[in-house]
């Protein structure tokens, strides 16, 4: 099992935790923005929200509010699995 650096280990944490965050993908003022579910703490930057995705321990979901588009990017289950088994290591 790979151990994640520590800021990624922290995002994963955060969403293992049941929260999410809510990527605007429409063409407004809000583009690019990223909204959390509940307050973070610390930063979460897209390249850590990417580093996650890749190694496929987030899910992305399209979602709309109002009329405008959002990718909901939450933890998958490989997310919550290795999660678990970084805490019981």
């Amino acid at each position: 099992m790979n151990t994640l650096p520590s800021n990624l280990a922290f995002s994963l944490r955060w969403f293992s935790q049941g929260n999410h965050i809510d990527l605007c993908i429409d063409i407004c003022n809000q583009l690019g923005r990223l909204f959390p579910s509940e307050p973070v703490g610390q930063i979460i930057k897209k390249s850590q929200i990417q580093g996650l995705l890749v190694r496929g321990f987030l899910d992305k979901e399209l979602t709309e509010s109002f009329g405008i588009s959002y990718w909901r990017i939450r933890v998958s289950d490989a997310g919550k699995k290795h999660f678990e088994e970084q805490n019981n290591a």
